[in-house]
């Protein structure tokens, strides 16, 4: 056999291990060792609470105002467009006239909802489950509100469409925000 390898008699120094570990072999020291010969014992990095990146969080929460501004402006236009092409004359929830009012309705949405979420990250163990949960349902409440507030049917459908659109594009974006930019508790 060649000299090459060892054999298993001559590992000399098997230690307390009861196997040759090569790796020490220069230092002879224990591993995971400091210099000084004291044993290395990871440490947590010191608690600073909640693990939370708020510039980024904010900057979320602003585009998906804008983005919901965007999608309730050009829902209303669209349902009006389509009201007006079938001459349905009904007085709906944004009006005759004015499409982008649904699109302010809908960032001011967005923007109580961030202020619900960072509320939720302080509050409660796991606030993305309870956001999707409380969000789904005023959506649902959102949608479901026109048909029973509504004189036409015509009128509840065209808002319901609005309402759920918007509804859905803050729960949406609002969550994929809060999972990137909140990293639980310590």
């Amino acid at each position: 056999m060649s000299d090459r390898y060892p054999r298993d008699s001559d590992n000399r120094d098997v230690g307390n291990y009861g196997y040759d570990d090569r790796t020490r072999a220069y230092g002879r020291q224990e591993p995971y060792a400091e210099p000084g010969g004291q044993r290395y014992a990871p440490q947590k990095p010191a608690s600073s609470g909640l693990k939370f990146d708020v510039g980024p969080f904010i900057g979320g929460v602003v585009a998906t105002a804008i983005t919901t501004f965007i999608a309730g402006w050009v829902a209303t236009a669209i349902v009006q467009a389509v009201y007006n092409r079938t001459g349905t004359s009904v007085f709906w929830m944004y009006g005759l006239e004015d499409p982008w009012i649904a699109g302010v309705y809908g960032a001011l949405a967005a923007i109580l909802a961030g202020a619900f979420m960072l509320l939720l990250f302080q509050a409660v163990p796991s606030p993305n489950t309870f956001f999707s949960w409380i969000a789904g349902l005023v959506v649902v409440a959102i949608i479901v509100l026109p048909f029973l507030a509504a004189g036409a049917i015509t009128a509840a459908f065209g808002s319901a469409i609005v309402n759920g659109l918007m509804g859905f594009v803050i729960v949406a974006l609002l969550s994929t925000t809060a999972a990137k930019t909140y990293h639980g508790r310590p």
